[in-house]
């Protein structure tokens, strides 16, 4: 295996383009050297503010041992830069051309590109997934739309919508108290100043609708595979039911799993992310197994 470490945008980052990736590349077989490879690309959560270790590198082994390709992108986050839509999303789509620019150097079949996110990554993989052709995303990456395309999209406890984030936070009557050490600022206040960063605006109504990806799905919204827990309190089910409502009446193939319990953050749900909740874990394992079998039959394996 060769363990690659890129800046995406140039030679270094810089503090307007501070993203960078590592990709995970298998050895050519001795009995097939040129033989092309699915890719993936991995967008961990961590709420914008960083990316999670945990639904990184574990994630890459586990698809580099399904044959994939791997590139971990650690896209623009609060702690590297200006999160605001669609900075995240135009690192993604730089990135998913970058893998594409580099197919035969690579080893990878530039039509067998997929991309997987998780919390935050999963909206910035549903934002690609739905809005590739509409979206800003092709111009800021300086690429055409159908370099940027995600062959498919795997999105795993994704945040899809920020007014449902808003609202489930917003009802409990706490929010409105003042939080120690934040100059007297509320939780409400919080709440507004979170979505205003990754919104890049006020964060009202009709900035959070227009940055969400439930409102760009059409028919040309790459295959989607996306799972969730019952009991998510961090980016509530609900989000998934409209995705797959909207995906549904798009007629955009898709496959959605609501699992009963599990909460949030689970990543692989395996040894290597493992904590002291196995039996939730045990639960959501078989999502791994499921987005590859989806993935195959979709033609992205």
């Amino acid at each position: 295996m060769i363990i690659e470490e890129h800046a995406l945008w140039g030679e270094e980052p810089t503090p307007e383009h501070p993203a960078t990736y590592r990709a995970y590349l298998a050895d050519a077989l001795t009995s097939a050297p040129d033989a092309k490879r699915p890719a993936m690309v991995v967008c961990g959560g961590g709420g914008f503010h960083h990316v999670v270790s945990h639904e990184k590198e574990p994630v890459a082994l586990a698809f580099l041992d399904r044959g994939y390709q791997v590139f971990v992108l650690d896209y623009v986050t609060t702690s590297t830069g200006d999160v605001s839509y669609p900075h995240p999303e135009a690192d993604l789509a730089k990135m998913v051309a970058t893998v594409r620019a580099n197919a035969d150097a690579w080893r990878v079949d530039p039509e067998r590109v997929a991309v997987i996110g998780f919390s935050a990554g999963g909206f910035v993989c549903a934002a690609l997934a739905a809005g590739w052709k509409s979206g800003p995303f092709a111009a800021l990456a300086g690429a055409r739309p159908d370099a940027i395309r995600p062959d498919a999209a795997v999105l795993c406890y994704p945040l899809l919508d920020l007014r449902v984030v808003r609202d489930e936070q917003l009802r409990d009557p706490r929010i409105d108290l003042r939080v120690p050490k934040t100059g007297g600022k509320t939780g409400r206040d919080l709440v507004m100043d979170y979505l205003g960063a990754v919104a890049g605006g006020e964060g009202d109504d009709e900035r959070l609708t227009e940055i969400a990806p439930v409102s760009h799905v059409d028919r040309t919204m790459a295959p989607t595979f996306v799972w969730g827990t019952a009991d998510d309190k961090t980016c509530p089910i609900v989000q998934v039911h409209d995705l797959a409502a909207a995906m549904a009446r798009a007629g955009v193939p898709h496959e959605v799993h609501v699992f009963d319990q599990g909460g949030h953050g689970l990543s692989m749900a395996n040894v290597n992310t493992r904590t002291d909740n196995e039996a939730e874990q045990a639960v959501v394992r078989p999502w791994f197994d499921l987005a590859c079998a989806f993935l195959t039959r979709r033609g992205v394996a």
